[in-house]
């Protein structure tokens, strides 16, 4: 047992070792947005009708899709263990907001709570004005009423 134990204290060292001395990658074309065009991008239209919709800054700073994959990749929020009310979909989406925010200085990363599926996931923007949706659990793009968890229905935004 005590060898076991010792092998199990290696491979988490290892893990956390790797983990915590992973440099993040360097984001070029990073561009300043104001908030009017933040708004403009999340302007009425399908599937955003009838969406409350909450911009938090005067100004933005966005990436384009590529460099915003090489964050995804970078990011372990995904690999975070889920646990029912204590650390579940909105923690997943709060951290991962939190973490791309303080890591790399883009505040292009929004929330969406999702009422009608229960559900509450990322929604982030990109420099060419458009916008996707991001589920931080599983490093997915997920499109909106692509499952009963992204009913986009009754949602609000806040970026």
């Amino acid at each position: 047992m005590g060898e076991l134990i010792n092998v199990l204290n290696q491979t988490y060292e290892r893990i956390f070792h790797k983990i915590r001395n992973s440099q993040p990658p360097v984001i070029e074309g990073v561009e300043e947005k104001t908030g009017e065009w933040i708004a403009e991008v999340l302007r009425e239209g399908e599937p955003l009708t009838g969406i409350p919709r909450f911009p938090l800054d005067s100004k933005y700073w966005v990436c384009d899709r590529a460099e915003f994959n090489k964050i995804v990749q970078w990011d372990w929020t995904d690999k975070k263990q889920y646990i029912s009310e204590k650390y579940d979909c909105d923690n997943f989406a709060f951290s991962f907001k939190a973490r791309i925010d303080r890591q790399f200085h883009l505040n292009c990363v929004g929330l969406v709570i999702d009422w009608s599926g229960a559900h509450a996931y990322n929604i982030v923007v990109f420099k060419d004005g458009t916008w996707s949706l991001f589920e931080p659990q599983s490093d997915t793009w997920p499109t909106a009423g692509q499952s009963n968890m992204y009913k986009f229905e009754s949602k609000i935004i806040i970026i």
